[in-house]
C-alpha cells in the first residue's frame, strides 16, 4: 500500500515537472531579451501583468530623469586613464631609463666618495661637588 501511495506521488512530482518546464519554454519563448525570467513566468501564468506608461498626467508630473541625481550603487563612475599610443610608452621607457642612469651616477659618486671614521660620542664625566 505504502509503495503504491509512494509510486502516485512520484507520478505527479514527475507531471507537475514537466508542466512546471513547459511554462517556463513558453515564458521563455514570450520574454523579451532583457526580461526577467521569472516575471515573465509570472505573466504567463496570470499572477502579474506589465504595466502600462500610465494616464498623461503621471507622465506629465514624473521629473526628469536627468535632473534626479541619481547615482549608481557601486559609487561613481571614475573617469579612466586614456590608453597611451606605442610612441607614448617608448618615450617614458626612455624617461625611466635616463632617470636610472642620473640615480646610478649619483650613487656612484656617493659611493666613492671617502668618509673618516667617526668616533662615537663619550659623556663628559661625572664630577661630584
Amino acid at each position: 500500500m505504502k509503495a503504491k501511495i509512494a509510486d502516485n506521488r512520484l507520478r505527479g512530482c514527475t507531471k507537475l515537472a514537466f508542466a512546471v518546464a513547459a511554462v517556463a519554454l513558453v515564458a521563455a519563448g514570450e520574454a523579451h531579451a532583457q526580461q526577467n525570467p521569472v516575471r515573465a513566468l509570472t505573466n504567463v501564468l496570470g499572477w502579474t501583468k506589465d504595466t502600462d506608461e500610465g494616464p498623461d498626467f503621471v507622465q506629465q508630473t514624473r521629473p526628469d530623469i536627468k535632473e534626479l541625481g541619481f547615482s549608481h550603487l557601486t559609487g561613481v563612475d571614475k573617469p579612466r586613464v586614456a590608453v597611451k599610443t606605442a610612441a607614448e610608452l617608448e618615450a617614458d621607457k626612455a624617461a625611466l631609463i635616463a632617470e636610472r642612469g642620473k640615480a646610478d651616477a649619483a650613487r656612484k659618486k656617493l659611493q666613492a666618495e671617502k668618509v673618516e671614521a667617526v668616533a662615537p660620542n663619550r659623556p663628559a664625566p661625572i664630577k661630584d661637588e
